[in-house]
């Protein structure tokens, strides 16, 4: 079996702020669209680049905290 290489996609500390507890929309590395849920985020992504496909966009969570207290 081959590698399988992922590149992490780059959430600058200010976008990290603004969309803390939600899922976000990720094209080429960049933030283009967030939603409470997964679904919401693909959907506004998908409205403002309707030439996308579903397969080419990533939805990732960012987490409420950065850290697990216990």
């Amino acid at each position: 079996m081959g590698e399988v290489t992922v590149k992490a996609p780059s959430i600058s500390p200010d976008e990290y702020e603004k969309y803390r507890g939600k899922n976000v929309a990720i094209y080429n590395g960049k933030i283009i669209a967030a939603g409470q849920n997964s679904a919401e985020a693909l959907q506004k992504a998908l409205k403002k680049n309707p030439k996308l496909k579903p397969s080419q966009i990533e939805i990732e969570y960012i987490q409420l905290a950065d850290e697990l207290i216990f």
